[in-house]
């Protein structure tokens, strides 16, 4: 009777273990990130890789990146163009008026990493490109620093489209 005890409670724990495991999972969050695709061939992860993706996604707390980000995204140099803006500067300043800025890399991106800055939303993010006038964008941002949740390209319905440094020349 005691062996036959012990047994049932070594399955109970083992299902318990398992259905706690298994209600960790977001699988929301999983087919997000799955949604992005392979790594591009010759870029490892690091700074340089994925620009004009939603940050964000493996970024923020529920990985499956390590380094966690409050803000990140891409910026490029031209509207309708797609050469990364290089060197611009990208600042944020939250609703309690709290700047950040960082500089964009040699593919546009940027990141904020969230130990060094946990903005308060909602924010006013403004890019400075090397070479120009600072743009600020048109509406705050309310909800979350992952740039291309609502910057994809291309722009349409449920996109603003990439963001750019600089606007379009007209003839």
């Amino acid at each position: 009777m005691r062996a036959s005890g012990s047994l049932l409670l070594a399955v109970l724990a083992v299902a318990c273990a398992a259905s706690i495991s298994t209600a960790c999972v977001d699988e929301t969050h999983d087919e997000e990130v799955a949604a992005l695709g392979p790594e591009q061939a010759g870029v490892p992860p690091g700074p340089d890789h994925r620009p004009g993706q939603p940050c964000i996604t493996c970024h923020g707390g529920s990985g499956p990146a390590k380094t966690q980000f409050s803000v990140g995204g891409t910026v490029y140099e031209i509207e309708g163009q797609t050469m990364p803006a290089v060197g611009a500067s990208v600042t944020i300043e939250d609703i309690d008026g709290h700047l950040w800025t960082v500089s964009t890399n040699s593919v546009g991106n940027f990141f904020v990493l969230l130990s060094d800055f946990a903005p308060h939303y909602p924010t006013q993010p403004t890019v400075t490109p090397a070479n120009g006038p600072a743009i600020s964008m048109a509406t705050h941002v309310s909800r979350d620093g992952s740039c291309a949740d609502c910057h994809a390209n291309p722009a349409g319905p449920t996109s603003a489209g990439p963001v750019y440094a600089q606007r379009a020349m007209t003839p």
